[in-house]
């Protein structure tokens, strides 16, 4: 019996918790610790076997069950460093503007580079970046502003809201959850792409890769667009969230 095998009840199912898991563990070997099953949790998780989709539940990775990561380019990582050596507490996240090129149906040509900057720490970043990429950075620029004054590789300093989710491998990179609400409602991001693409995008983000559902919404509520939100993927997209589906599914 394969090491694993205890993961084939669930390769169907629309998520399972801790408890399920431990169960099913137990179920194919004895002597099962709880120590021993945090650890080899911890393991599935970061060998990308099992995926989190909310609070407390799981789902076995397949294709479009993958945990997302991205390849950023030399000039992002140029960036990180110089904020992290400056100032190396300082919470930022970064996001590339052709991330999205994943996702959209008209491919975006030229990058713009979003740094998100924890509150009133923005203009020591700015004063940082502007004397390495002299007449490239904005900071706190209006949708009229960010078009105005666009170059090419401009650098876009914006406010980092509190508790916002922190990549993996790199915590300043920008998980597919934030991704996926700033794509939605920060107004800059927004006017760098076709509106119409939106629902598409938010769809492929979904059908492509494990979405934490609780990270997510949690993160839109922090950016006050919650409700909102989720009106949106109920009216606007053919997304079926995997927490409300299996709450539904036990009421029956």
């Amino acid at each position: 019996m394969g090491e694993t095998d205890y993961l084939k009840k669930f390769y169907d199912s629309i998520y399972f918790n801790r408890e399920e898991l431990f169960t099913e563990m137990k179920n194919h070997s004895q002597g099962i610790t709880e120590a021993y099953f945090k650890a080899k949790l911890q393991s599935l998780l970061d060998d990308g076997e099992v995926a989190r989709v909310g609070r407390n539940a799981y789902c076995v990775c397949k294709e479009n069950d993958k945990t997302y990561s991205y390849d950023y380019s030399q000039e992002a990582y140029d960036i990180a460093g110089l904020i992290t050596d400056n100032y190396p507490y300082l919470d930022f996240r970064i996001f590339e503007l052709i991330q999205l090129n994943e996702f959209i149906n008209h491919q975006i040509a030229h990058n713009t580079i979003f740094v998100s900057v924890e509150k009133d720490l923005g203009e020591f970043v700015f004063d940082s970046l502007k004397t390495v990429y002299p007449g490239k950075v904005l900071i706190y620029p209006t949708v009229e502003m960010f078009h105005q004054y666009w170059v090419e590789g401009m650098i876009v300093i914006l406010k980092l809201p509190t508790e916002s989710p922190r990549g993996k491998g790199h915590v300043w990179a920008t998980c597919i959850e934030k991704m996926m609400v700033d794509a939605f409602c920060e107004k800059v991001i927004v006017s760098a792409y076709p509106s119409e693409e939106i629902s598409s995008i938010i769809e492929n983000m979904f059908h492509q890769y494990a979405v934490d559902e609780s990270k997510l919404f949690r993160y839109a509520r922090r950016r006050g667009v919650e409700k909102k939100f989720r009106t949106f993927l109920h009216e606007k997209t053919n997304i079926t969230l995997r927490l409300e589906n299996r709450k539904n599914d036990n009421k029956k």
